[in-house]
């Protein structure tokens, strides 16, 4: 026969663990931006913003974020990541961001010499349905040239979204010139 009176005694323990649940799961750290340096198709340097919640519309005081540059962890302000966060929304969705545009197959002729040489921002593009996000990837945005000859020019079709991302080349970038 089981003994009731211990019964509230673990619903004490018990319910209270159960909350934390939710907490554990979404402390885990997933990739939300990452920004490719490429020569030809030699990836030279890479940044990588990561946080444990990929819904960009949700915030929460339990939020975390980290920052590598090329697989080494960086210390950044919160006010960096908070802002890192808050930019990636207008490019993480097809509604606001218009969808990403491929890059156009130019015809125009670069005569430069030497590598292919650009960056790429690419974010945890989500796919909603029903107001509930049922399926992300890690997808490229925003492409930036640094030289004629690099074709990999991906871009958000609205032009806020562009900016947006813009704006998180140049953040991630400015990093990796401080020497981080």
């Amino acid at each position: 026969m089981i003994n009731l009176n211990y019964l509230p005694s673990i619903n004490i323990i018990l319910v209270p663990c159960l909350a934390m649940l939710p907490n554990v799961v979404k402390a885990e750290q997933i990739l939300l931006l990452n920004l490719q340096y490429k020569s030809d198709a030699t990836i030279t340097r890479e940044i990588q913003f990561y946080g444990n919640d990929i819904d960009p519309n949700s915030t929460s005081i339990d939020d975390n974020f980290s920052l590598k540059i090329d697989g080494k962890l960086i210390e950044a302000p919160d006010e960096l990541y908070r802002r890192l966060d808050r930019l990636r929304r207008s490019f993480s969705y097809d509604s606001l961001s218009g969808g990403i545009q491929d890059p156009s197959q130019s015809i125009v002729s670069c005569n430069l010499g030497g590598p292919a040489e650009g960056m790429i921002l690419s974010v945890r593009y989500l796919t909603y349905q029903d107001f509930k996000i049922v399926d992300h990837e890690m997808r490229p945005v925003f492409g930036l040239a640094e030289n004629c000859l690099f074709k990999e020019l991906y871009q958000p079709v609205n032009s806020n979204a562009k900016e947006d991302a813009r704006g998180v080349i140049e953040i991630l970038n400015t990093l990796n010139l401080l020497g981080y």
